[in-house]
């Protein structure tokens, strides 16, 4: 018999969900269309009065804030500023609420459901079953005023199928995911802050930094955060070191051998209001002690160095990334690696279901695992899941993939994207990879260049503002070298309800 999602949970889940909907209707009465009274090439000298936009000179959609979800919304809850729709008497319960002179409290929670199924998990024959997943996570965010703030969260992640099997960043009863003060103010008509504490962080390439999204529980960092924001330019340092989750209640820790480190910055390049274009050049330092490459478990520090160029122009969006890798790796190997990745689309109509044809270009240096010598494998890194699928069939070292799709908008609330990538390896001596840098075991002893075909379909919908429907599968249709060593194709497949209040 399969475990069930323990009842403690269940019930934070029904109390949750009772208290969204109890508060939608009201605030969607209150809020009107929703639509933002700050533009998105641009910054604000105040928090949005219709959308929590908060208030930065540079723009959002590029302030290093990690992912906008639309609104204003952030998949970062504390990135999040109520204070000016309280302001304007827009903000839902709980958001933004006085307890003061300058004082304010918001409230935030996050519930989402997800039944995945796997065929072939991790391309092994007959490693087929299904889970249910669920997140359950509530925040806090305490203004003492303009300058200062305090936030805080605590998350719990259940699955009901293999638990014992299951990751602490999925089965995990109850850890402090966020606790850390903020503290910020005007130089000029510069923003400038420090974070300091635990923390989530996602800025730069989403191929190299993320949140970690498809696990119950996301990534988050212990250290401190710097920032300086004007209205053309920002600046970021940090340096940070990994949570390490246990699967109880608070057993969290720092691991202190897991550091992040490094700068990153950003630039409008591109003339008057927008849309603009906008480089951002970056370095990395990590350390991790618990890489595998090439069938060998060490540590693995590299310096990665790049630039990413990306906007808008005309119907045209693209976000371009060029990085490289240098450092040492498992018994103290030199690194000498890159990647180049390469995103666009092109809008063809802005009526209608909005059709918008897309294409991705990966190409990841692999080489020299297996043996002496260089380790050219790229490493990704903290990439996204989602950037390259979240049945995380392939990853991006040692690989070419050309991935042409189009994505549609039947309707303002709902989008449909399709996407099919052709992979192929660069170094046929070295293996081939799936997410994480786990290596195909036995691909290197074959021939051949051809990986597979990755057919990717997603589809959400979004019936109100608090609440996502969302529906993605993936397919890896094996080629010559998979099969060649032994692996099957495979499926990944998941089905999703999302609140966030």
């Amino acid at each position: 018999m399969r475990p069930s999602v323990s009842p403690s949970a269940l019930s934070l889940l029904a109390a949750g969900l009772l208290a969204t909907l109890a508060t939608q209707a009201a605030h969607a009465a209150e809020t009107g269309d929703g639509t933002s009274s700050h533009a998105r090439c641009s910054g604000t000298a105040e928090a949005g009065d219709r959308t929590p936009s908060p208030a930065d000179p540079y723009p959002l959609m590029a302030a290093g804030w990690g992912p906008e979800l639309g609104g204003g919304r952030m998949a970062s809850r504390w990135a999040e500023d109520w204070s000016g729709m309280r302001a304007d008497g827009r903000a839902p319960a709980f958001k933004a609420l006085p307890l003061g002179d300058n004082m304010q409290l918001t409230l935030s929670t996050e519930l989402r459901l997800r039944e995945v199924a796997w065929d072939n998990r991790q391309l092994g024959r007959g490693n087929d079953f299904e889970q249910t997943q669920l997140r359950a996570v509530f925040g806090a965010d305490l203004r003492i005023n303009p300058h200062l703030r305090f936030h805080g969260e605590l998350g719990t992640g259940q699955v009901d199928g293999q638990r014992n099997a299951a990751a602490p960043n999925f089965q995990n009863e109850v850890s402090l995911q966020q606790l850390f003060v903020d503290a910020r103010g005007n130089v000029g008509d510069a923003l400038v802050g420090v974070m300091a504490g635990r923390q989530e962080f996602s800025d730069g390439p989403r191929q190299l930094l993320s949140l970690s999204d498809g696990p119950n529980l996301h990534r988050s960092w212990n250290g401190v955060r710097v920032y300086v924001h004007g209205k053309r330019y920002r600046f970021g340092a940090f340096d940070l070191r990994s949570t390490r989750l246990g699967r109880g209640s608070f057993d969290e820790g720092v691991n202190s051998a897991e550091k992040l480190q490094g700068a990153i910055a950003s630039f409008i390049v591109s003339p008057g209001d927008g849309p603009n274009t906008y480089l951002d050049p970056f370095w990395l330092r990590t350390e991790n002690p618990s890489v595998r490459i090439g069938g060998v478990t060490g540590t693995d520090q590299r310096d990665t160095l790049g630039v990413r160029l990306w906007g808008r122009r005309g119907n045209a969006r693209f976000d371009w990334t060029l990085a490289r890798q240098d450092g040492r790796s498992i018994d103290r190997r030199r690194v000498d690696a890159w990647a180049l990745f390469a995103v666009q689309s092109l809008a063809l109509s802005d009526s209608g279901w909005k059709p918008r044809l897309t294409s991705r270009i990966d190409v990841a240096s692999g080489g020299g695992a297996y043996g002496s010598g260089p380790v050219r494998d790229f490493n990704p890194l903290y990439a996204s899941s989602n950037y390259a699928g979240e049945g995380q069939l392939l990853g991006l070292s040692n690989v070419l993939i050309v991935a042409p799709g189009i994505a549609l908008s039947p309707t303002s609330r709902t989008t449909l994207s399709l996407e099919y990538g052709l992979a192929r390896r660069l170094q046929q001596s070295d293996a081939v990879y799936a997410a994480g840098m786990r290596a195909y075991a036995g691909t290197e002893h074959v021939p051949g260049h051809d990986v597979g075909g990755l057919a990717r379909a997603a589809a959400n919908w979004s019936p109100t503002q608090y609440l996502t429907l969302s529906l993605d599968f993936e397919h890896l249709a094996a080629g010559d070298v998979l099969a060649r060593a032994g692996y099957p194709s495979g499926s990944y497949a998941y089905l999703s309800a999302t609140y966030r209040y």
